[in-house]
């Protein structure tokens, strides 16, 4: 276990030094900046070198600390702190773990519903990611999938690809989704949401190579257990919980309450994130108030309360250190004035293909920006000022460049380094970078093949 962690590490270090290198041999340039409906944008045409500004031994040692300055990395980690203490108060009530138990007695003796458990699952989760954005909102998902997975026969990795490709595949192919599509549309000048029919289809494309590759990865575990990405840290789970027994315990009234307070709480969440648009801030607000609510419920005294919350807490500092590091790149690349001018010659080679090639070419190029800028809001506002006008001078239309876009914010996040959420999944879960990028590249390279093979017929049929 040790050394998967180091090798994790290790790998997201050397990826920082790597772009602290590249700070000295880029040259340093900008865009200039102008305020539309309230949102920094890229003026195009208006790129020009700067002082190079090469970061130093010192500036990567610093580069952790100014990550935790960073807005957006410390709203992530002050979330998994909290999610992370009332997760482990909601644990040791035992509610969740003996809810589980029963719900494994159900699908066994109703073995169809355990047919239909992988692909409903991932369908439910690929909606939340293609309407509302569903990304950060999984972490939440993945402690109670992971034992629900084992208690089932499978392993607590199922338990954690359900929410997460289910929910990434979604965000790839949103068809409503207002943070990616929604803002990307807005700058090109298209119409909310349209392009629906296709999109669609892409949705059900998208959705349907998750379900088969999660399937796959089940019957795979299930003929040979020791294949599991988790299979060590399983044995250790299913004692844990208990689940090698098959005595059912009865429902105490303080579980009962507990699991009622968790409901409610899942419902509101759902409520929040549609109608009054909540994140991180208020999320983790709502998952703060569950913990309080069922240490009352549990009867916990203060001490056994605090000492399970502060348990979670610990138990995410590992998590937490690895985002900051992860985040160090985009700080170096960003204080390096490195990331303007790849987009720039990025862009100028676009521009010369013809347009089939281009929009692969768009949609490459908005992966790798996806490395060192993983918020999809932040790329669209970032690139697309540039690409939109740039499509109409190279024969792909708006909406085909905005579907690249899509794409290479969508996929590469479940893979990349720099993604909070795709290092914050795989702690919960236990599995190293190293393994997890091995394990999942298939699973890219078959959605990278997908989009190209949209975009080829987007841009033929000149959709709109």
């Amino acid at each position: 276990m040790e050394r998967l962690k180091f090798n994790t590490t290790l790998i997201i270090l050397s990826i920082v030094v790597l772009t602290a290198l590249c700070t000295w041999f880029i040259p340093a340039g900008q865009y200039d900046k102008t305020n539309i409906d309230g949102r920094s944008v890229l003026v195009e045409g208006s790129y020009h070198r700067i002082a190079s500004s090469p970061q130093t031994p010192f500036d990567v040692l610093k580069a952790p600390m100014k990550a935790f300055e960073r807005t957006q990395t410390a709203e992530i980690i002050a979330f998994l702190l909290i999610i992370g203490g009332a997760f482990m108060i909601v644990e040791k009530s035992q509610a969740i773990t003996i809810a589980i138990k029963h719900i494994s007695t159900y699908f066994s003796k109703y073995k169809i519903l355990k047919t239909f458990f992988i692909p409903l699952s991932i369908i439910m989760f690929s909606l939340g990611g293609a309407t509302f954005g569903m990304c950060e909102e999984v972490l939440i998902f993945i402690p109670i999938f992971m034992p629900l997975a084992l208690s089932l026969g499978y392993d607590s990795a199922l338990g954690m690809l359900i929410p997460f490709l289910g929910a990434g595949a979604g965000f790839a192919s949103a068809f409503m989704n207002p943070f990616t599509l929604g803002i990307a549309q807005g700058i090109a000048e298209l119409k909310m949401y349209s392009g629906l029919d296709l999109r669609i289809v892409i949705w059900v494309v998208s959705t349907l190579i998750a379900i088969i590759f999660v399937s796959l990865y089940a019957q795979i575990i299930a003929k040979h257990p020791q294949k599991s990405l988790t299979y060590e840290f399983d044995k250790e789970r299913a004692k844990e919980l208990h689940l090698n027994t098959n005595k059912n315990e009865k429902f105490k009234l303080s579980h009962k309450l507990v699991l009622i307070a968790f409901c409610a709480t899942m419902i509101l969440l759902v409520i929040g994130v549609l109608k009054y648009e909540w994140y991180i801030t208020e999320i983790a607000a709502l998952f703060f108030g569950l913990g309080i609510i069922s240490a009352i419920c549990a009867k916990m005294s203060v001490s056994e309360a605090t000492t399970a919350f502060y348990d979670g807490v610990r138990g995410m500092a590992e998590i937490c250190f690895l985002l900051a590091l992860a985040t160090s790149i985009v700080v170096i690349a960003e204080n390096g004035h490195i990331l303007d001018t790849c987009l720039h010659y990025m862009a100028s080679l676009i521009s010369h293909l013809p347009s089939v090639i281009a929009s692969w070419a768009a949609f490459v190029l908005q992966a790798v920006i996806n490395f060192f800028i993983p918020s999809g809001s932040g790329k669209a506002v970032l690139t697309m000022p540039l690409l939109a006008p740039l499509s109409d001078l190279i024969g792909i239309t708006r909406q085909t460049m905005v579907l690249a876009y899509q794409f290479g914010d969508g996929w590469t996040n479940l893979c990349i380094p720099t993604s909070p959420v795709t290092i914050a999944v795989l702690g919960l879960a236990k599995i190293s970078y190293q393994k997890w990028l091995k394990f999942v590249w298939p699973l890219i390279a078959v959605w990278f093949l997908m989009s190209f093979g949209f975009l080829a017929y987007a841009t033929l049929t000149h959709w709109q």
